[in-house]
């Protein structure tokens, strides 16, 4: 009697899966992919349609459910179509495989529930093989490796970004060169002229001490020359070319025609060396009031 039983259970259980099926007959499921042959790593769709009656609710495979070695990229849902006590789901997913089998059988359950959500069915739709196209037949010009180390690349040079901050920079430096660059011109030439003053005062005073040592009269020929020289730089003007007597025609020279004829008579007559040196003094005290007009002058340029 026992063996009986067993018997009978085993039979059961053989047979539910087909009473199972029996129950769904009803529902459709088809799938199909949209090329032949894939490309390795190149992505496909893969399109599920599924008509069931309203009795029965669907539940369709989300990314977690897609197989290896299938890769998911995204998915398109349709609205579920009711017609003749018919309803209809449709769903598009985008996939890819790097698996370089040469056949492909793409596996993605569809699970079914009835009312009571007591019974559930995973079918497995039908599909025919799909070949996977290899971009290279032959491995035997590589020399493949299992593992092996990070090669190191440079990074690319992005000229747009690089011709961009350049552009940048041009731009900022016009604009500053159009707003400030009287200003800084001015410091600069402002700048120079006191370098050029320190300067001339220093070669002027070194020159008297020497002719107070020598006492010679191409000792003082240096000095006047010197003066004029900076004056002509100072104000653009041609001291260095023009006598005393020309000088005296110029405007605001009223200070230095009597030193510069003091000087005249040391250098052709013999005059005493006291005079000489309070005319010097008088040309240098002239020298520095004409270089504060001249700084005054530029400052006030606007």
């Amino acid at each position: 009697m026992r063996a009986c039983k067993n018997v009978f259970f085993f039979f059961l259980l053989l047979t539910q899966p087909f009473f199972a099926l029996a129950q769904f007959s009803e529902i459709e499921v088809i799938a199909y992919i949209n090329k032949d042959t894939i490309v390795l790593g190149e992505p496909f769709m893969y399109t599920i349609s599924i008509s069931y009656p309203p009795k029965y609710e669907i539940a369709l495979p989300d990314s977690q459910d897609i197989p290896k070695p299938l890769e998911w990229i995204g998915k398109t849902y349709y609205n579920t179509v009711c017609k003749d006590s018919l309803c209809k789901d449709s769903i598009q997913y985008f996939l890819r495989t790097f698996n370089t089998d040469s056949i492909l059988i793409p596996n993605i359950p569809v699970y079914i529930f009835s009312g009571n959500r007591r019974d559930t069915l995973f079918i497995h739709p039908a599909l025919k093989e799909v070949v996977i196209k290899k971009l290279r037949t032959s491995s035997a010009e590589f020399n493949w490796q299992e593992d092996a180390g990070y090669l190191e690349l440079r990074p690319s040079v992005s000229y747009w970004y690089y011709g961009a901050i350049a552009f940048g920079v041009l731009l900022v430096s016009i604009i500053l060169l159009v707003l400030l660059g009287p200003i800084v011109l001015r410091r600069i030439k402002l700048f120079n002229m006191g370098l050029n003053h320190q300067r001339y005062i220093k070669d002027f005073d070194e020159q008297i001490q020497e002719f107070n040592e020598n006492k010679k009269a191409t000792d003082l020929e240096k000095c006047i020359t010197i003066w004029k020289s900076y004056l002509t730089r100072l104000e653009s003007k041609p001291y260095t070319t023009l006598t005393t007597t020309e000088l005296k025609g110029m405007q605001d020279m009223e200070d230095v025609i009597t030193p510069l004829r003091n000087l005249d008579r040391f250098l052709y007559g013999g005059l005493r060396q006291n005079e000489t040196m309070e005319s010097l003094n008088a040309l240098r005290r002239f020298s520095n009031r004409r270089f504060l007009k001249k700084k005054k002058e530029v400052r006030d340029v606007r």
